[in-house]
């Protein structure tokens, strides 16, 4: 069985990834990115970049840093940049539970549809708060457990199957965010039918002194 994030969804069928699954997540990514108040000269780090569909979405005076662990992702990732002339574009190899750059390094941390297919979702979330500065701001979008118990007890039935591609079904929200130096400001689903849940967390204070 795979584990997440070794799937073939995520390294043999990487070209086939746009066309398929690019198709349902590119919409949700482009409208929190557009919504988003960034401001000129800030720093943002994209944690699982994947072959870079939401990259269009930023605006040329944000400097993004995008990360994966996938070589193929990364080469259509890197393509789109060249072939587009995104200098203000940055893509490197990186683990998203290990993230290698220091403390407090960016003003906005975002990750879109990876954190259930990472083995420690939590582990994944405190790094993302960790290169965070104070006050910069968390923001996920991902499919999370339904906090209703018949709901989430389908989806233990059917995380089997899931895991095969690469992901779980089991992940609640409140095991990545709870415990962490955050202050939700949104966490919510895209519509009463979708099972996509964007949350948006300003990273506080007082983490400057924490250990995370």
């Amino acid at each position: 069985m795979a584990e997440p994030h070794e799937s073939r969804v995520y390294s043999d069928l990487a070209h086939l990834y746009d066309q398929v699954f690019g198709r349902v997540f590119v919409d949700h990514e482009h409208e929190v990115i557009e919504s988003l108040p960034f401001r000129p000269g800030q720093r943002a780090l994209e944690v699982g970049v994947g072959t870079g569909i939401s990259l269009d979405a930023y605006p040329p005076y944000l400097h993004i840093v995008g990360i994966d662990p996938s070589d193929k992702m990364l080469t259509q990732a890197i393509a789109k940049t060249r072939e587009n002339g995104w200098g203000h574009i940055e893509l490197k190899h990186g683990d998203a539970q290990r993230l290698d750059f220091a403390d407090d390094s960016f003003d906005w941390v975002l990750s879109f549809h990876v954190m259930t297919v990472v083995p420690d979702a939590r582990r994944m979330m405190a790094e993302m708060v960790r290169v965070c500065r104070p006050g910069g701001r968390i923001v996920v979008i991902s499919h999370f457990a339904s906090p209703n118990w018949l709901l989430y007890f389908l989806g233990r039935v059917v995380n089997p199957l899931a895991k095969l591609l690469g992901w779980t079904t089991r992940l609640r929200a409140r095991d990545v965010l709870e415990g962490q130096p955050i202050e939700v400001e949104r966490h919510d689903r895209f519509s009463r039918l979708s099972v996509h849940y964007c949350v948006i967390a300003y990273k506080t204070e007082a983490a400057a002194q924490a250990v995370i």
